[in-house]
């Protein structure tokens, strides 16, 4: 079992994994009366390497899991250039040497990046002494150079870095000789690097447990943090999971007693200085005056930037001029007509235009509401543009900049426009890729958030307060958060720092409420979603726009009829197990 094969398919060969075998002479009449005729595969192309027996357990596990087959999985999980050459993969069965009868708990780290990474090196030297090897992975390839530089220190010969970006040469070379070289190893990666295995691997850590980048993009959709709980209990490895501040699940599971502690929990998060600057409309005596975007608190705090000639970064929650159009007739939201995503006003040079960013379908400036017909469409929020237009008026003279998908469709992009920034300082206008890119900075302002309370999404709140604790951990001296929300708990927490209460709130909120983790949802997307209503009555779904909602509970899952059921959907069905979001 695990061995790998190509085997042909149509008129190519594709990589394949032998998951069980059985005599020709025992199955002669099953194959004399199958609907389907043999192919004989060659002695080229069985190759005397393996897939460890473990990592094929846990792509069945998440099969059921995630309601698709383990075939899917491994295709999800192992990166093409493995799958082109198989040789790569380990010619001796790995068996785990971790082989004790008694799982162990994962354990959590909760505290500031710099005392983490403190205590990362500390578990990696004691693995490296009792002669076990570390994986340590990070949501992106940026977070993994940065943690490579902080983590080999002293151990370079034996640190390797593997991620999607290196080139096609550098990951055979850098996986070949990371699983051949006979001292233990640290390897550092990306999800990419997920099924990287060697025999003597005591420890996986989990970096930033709680950022959204650890969910695929890709049909199965599968979070990285639910493979390495999967792998860990399997294979009895140790699994690590760090954050400045963990998911509400996580964090869950251990004040439950289900996972244990690595160093005593943080629960007063350090950070700049943070104000908040009420931003509600109050009655003007025009009232054709336009709202300003940027309040006068906001506007010193620039001003002192420029003047100390230090950079300043203004986070705006969405992209475009504005990312919501309604219409003022009937109220409805101008929607994309591919795929019914709300769609952004964008501008280039004199011509503005609607853009979907979710499938990028253009619309027309002139177009009309799709419900009434009306042409009062009127665009609201703010974007990341409509920032930086705003700001340039107030000061013209100052070098501005605006990171975010649109201005930086690829990596290098984005750290070109961080490493000018960096370097002559002025004004960085960005979304929250913007965040995830920025070592330091000197200040910084959010300008809008409210846009993410808005959201029909049990998880909003939970972001809100990743996203500006990110922000209070790389501003070295002040940070100003605008709101027309000033009156919501979260961001007096989030600007004290205070994990603590935010999270008794948030847990006994979604306890009521039946929310994660107390219950799992599974979501169904298609336009013809209510075709469905009869098939999966049993498990009273909810329809929501193109969605069917299951709700359960979460000892229930997997339930390996529903899974089945929902694995033979149709290819246009797109299934997501425990979404980040139910819209």
């Amino acid at each position: 079992m695990g061995q790998i094969v190509y085997a042909p398919l149509r008129r190519k060969e594709v990589p394949a994994i032998v998951i069980s075998s059985k005599s020709v002479r025992d199955a002669k009449s099953v194959l004399r009366n199958a609907s389907f005729s043999l192919k004989k595969i060659s002695k080229r192309s069985v190759f005397d390497v393996y897939l460890p027996s473990h990592t094929l357990n846990v792509a069945h596990t998440l099969a059921e899991y995630y309601a698709t087959s383990a075939g899917v999985i491994l295709n999800e999980l192992i990166p093409k250039f493995l799958q082109e050459k198989p040789e790569l993969f380990s010619s001796k069965k790995i068996v785990s040497k971790n082989n004790s009868a008694v799982t162990k708990e994962p354990l959590v780290l909760q505290m500031e990046e710099e005392e983490r990474f403190g205590q990362y090196r500390s578990v990696i030297r004691q693995n490296f002494a009792r002669g076990s090897s570390v994986v340590f992975i990070v949501p992106t390839t940026k977070e993994a150079e940065k943690a490579y530089d902080l983590l080999s220190k002293g151990i370079s010969d034996y640190a390797f870095i593997i991620t999607s970006e290196l080139k096609k040469k550098e990951q055979e070379n850098t996986w070949q000789k990371a699983s051949t070289i006979k001292h233990p190893v640290l390897v550092v990666t990306t999800p990419f690097g997920l099924v990287f295995d060697r025999s003597d691997i005591g420890t996986y850590i989990l970096e930033r447990e709680n950022s959204r980048s650890y969910r695929s993009f890709n049909k199965p959709f599968i979070h990285t943090r639910t493979f390495l709980l999967a792998l860990s209990r399997i294979t009895k490895r140790e699994l690590i999971m760090g954050d400045t501040s963990l998911s509400i699940e996580t964090i869950n599971q251990e004040k439950t007693g289900k996972y244990g502690e690595l160093s005593p929990m943080r629960w007063r998060l350090i950070g700049a200085k943070t104000n908040l600057v009420d931003m509600k409309m109050e009655k003007k005596e025009e009232e054709d005056k336009p709202f300003e975007i940027v309040s006068p608190e906001l506007r010193m705090l620039i001003k002192k930037a420029l003047e100390e000639k230090e950079g300043v970064f203004l986070y705006g929650a969405r992209k475009g001029l504005s990312p919501t159009t309604v219409c003022g007739d009937c109220g409805s939201i101008l929607s994309c007509q591919e795929c019914g995503s709300p769609v952004v006003l964008h501008k280039k040079g004199e011509k503005s235009t609607y853009l979907c960013h979710r499938c990028g379908t253009k619309r027309d400036p002139e177009t009309r509401c799709d419900i009434c017909g009306s042409w009062k469409l009127n665009s609201i929020g703010i974007g990341t543009e409509l920032i930086a237009k705003e700001v340039k008026k107030i000061f013209p003279l100052a070098r501005i900049s605006i990171l975010d998908k649109e201005h930086a469709s690829t990596r290098a992009k984005a750290e070109k426009i961080v490493h000018d920034f960096t370097e002559q300082r002025g004004i960085l206008v960005g979304t929250e890729l913007a965040v995830f890119h920025l070592n330091k900075v000197a200040y910084s302002g959010v300008v809008s958030i409210d846009a993410l309370f808005s959201l029909p999404d049990f998880g909003a709140e939970e972001r809100i307060f990743y996203l500006i604790s990110r922000l209070r951990e790389i501003t070295e001296k002040e940070i100003l958060i605008q709101t027309r929300n000033i009156g919501k708990e979260i961001l007096s927490w989030v600007a004290q720092g205070n994990l603590i209460d935010f999270y008794k709130r948030e847990i006994n909120e979604r306890e009521t409420f039946a929310y994660p983790p107390f219950s799992l949802f599974i979501k169904v997307e298609n336009k013809n979603i209510s075709d469905l209503k009869t098939e999966f009555e049993k498990w009273s779904p909810e329809f929501i726009r193109d969605n069917m909602i299951i709700r359960l509970s979460k000892a229930s899952w997997p339930d390996s009829i529903l899974s089945e059921k929902l694995s033979l959907l149709p290819p246009n069905f797109t299934v997501k197990v425990d979404p980040e979001s139910l819209i």
